[in-house]
């Protein structure tokens, strides 16, 4: 059985039906369309490896194995709906507030934020998305509530909590057909034959890098342009042989669609901690937590941790 692949929506189908005896009803009462209902019921006995109601002319019924996954289902989803009836009273007239780098506002945060805006349609959220420095004196200040991206340096984590959610490499881009995108083994020389672009100095990354490159015996790149615009480094690489250095996530989509190629240099070198910073001894409000929750969710959901 392959539990991982039961979703809330196949739970909340099974108990309406049982409840209403039969799809269309069911379907109704849920806001929706009977084939919807029944894929997920069918869906639902297919992962389980059983039928799950007797059926008949007149509707649907529970058998042993649907009677035995309600008396177990039934009070947990109730749970559930309470929790987030406690949380919505909590929440009202609240908002959110996150500073988040922009590796993970392009990858994680629209799928984390449409699953808080189902559950909080009412709760404003406000992301900052910044360049990585000065997130220790926002979360100090409660400028914000917590912050998520690359863990920052140890002198800068006092008083702070990380969780770590999983670990992103730091990746030199070009785009496809550039003259470095087929060699292997790169050395610092061959990518500073090219025009480089680099996030700013005092940014997370940043540091990363020029640590990196002083121990390759390079104090900084020859012909160097330094920037924030993630939009502006992908259509400078797009339109000229740039090399880009950005976090992985920042160009999945262009290096799933083929646009770019990760050059190899530096892989495995160039690896950070990826996760939600908070300030010690401050708990989250009840929509900052849900809203953690739901980063946890979609990390999961993308395979990342």
């Amino acid at each position: 059985m392959t539990l991982g692949r039961i979703r809330m929506r196949h739970i909340r189908c099974f108990l309406a039906v049982a409840r209403l005896g039969t799809v269309t009803r069911a379907a109704e009462a849920l806001g929706t369309v009977q084939p919807s209902v029944s894929r997920s019921l069918r869906e639902l006995e297919q992962e389980i490896g059983a039928p799950l109601f007797d059926r008949s002319a007149s509707g649907l019924s529970l058998n042993e194995a649907g009677r035995t996954l309600l008396s177990y289902v039934s009070n947990g989803v109730g749970q559930i709906d309470r929790g987030f009836e406690v949380l919505r009273g909590q929440a009202t007239g609240r908002r959110v507030v996150a500073y988040v780098l922009p590796n993970v506002v392009r990858m994680i945060m629209p799928g984390a934020v449409q699953r808080f805006k189902t559950h909080f349609p009412d709760v404003d959220v406000t992301f900052l998305a910044t360049i990585g420095g000065g997130l220790q004196e926002y979360l100090r200040e409660g400028r914000v509530d917590f912050g998520f991206g690359r863990l920052l340096a140890a002198e800068h984590m006092e008083g702070m909590n990380f969780e770590h959610l999983f670990n992103e490499p730091l990746v030199f881009f070009a785009r496809t057909g550039h003259p470095l995108a087929d060699r292997e083994a790169l050395s610092v020389h061959d990518i500073d034959a090219f025009q480089v672009v680099m996030p700013i100095q005092g940014t997370i990354i940043r540091t990363e890098l020029d640590r990196f490159l002083i121990a390759h015996g390079l104090n900084r790149f020859t012909n160097l342009i330094e920037t924030i615009s993630f939009e502006f480094a992908r259509n400078y690489m797009m339109e000229s042989e740039a090399v880009v250095c950005q976090p992985l996530g920042a160009m999945r989509r262009e290096l799933d669609a083929g646009q770019v190629v990760r050059l190899d240099f530096g892989q495995g070198d160039l690896v950070g901690a990826v996760g939600i910073t908070t300030p010690g001894g401050k708990a989250l409000s009840a929509p900052a937590q849900l809203l953690v929750q739901m980063i946890r969710d979609e990390v999961q959901s993308q395979s990342l941790s």
